[in-house]
């Protein structure tokens, strides 16, 4: 076997893994994908911090 063999094969493979943890975004509704995607733009488009789950539900707890 070739190595580019072994390579395609090793990328087929993490394709499958990625998306049993990370469904692809077409098993999400279209609203739901389009209001992410916004949420993501805003958040470059006006230099807001990224947050972590866990420091985002303590700043909505307070």
């Amino acid at each position: 076997m070739k190595f580019a063999e072994i390579f395609n094969q090793l990328k087929e493979l993490e394709k499958k893994f990625n998306e049993v943890k990370y469904p692809p975004e077409t098993a999400f509704q279209p609203s739901f994908s389009s209001k992410i995607r916004k949420a993501g733009q805003d958040i470059l488009n006006h230099h807001l911090p990224a947050l972590e789950i866990d420091e985002l539900l303590k700043k909505v707890e307070q």
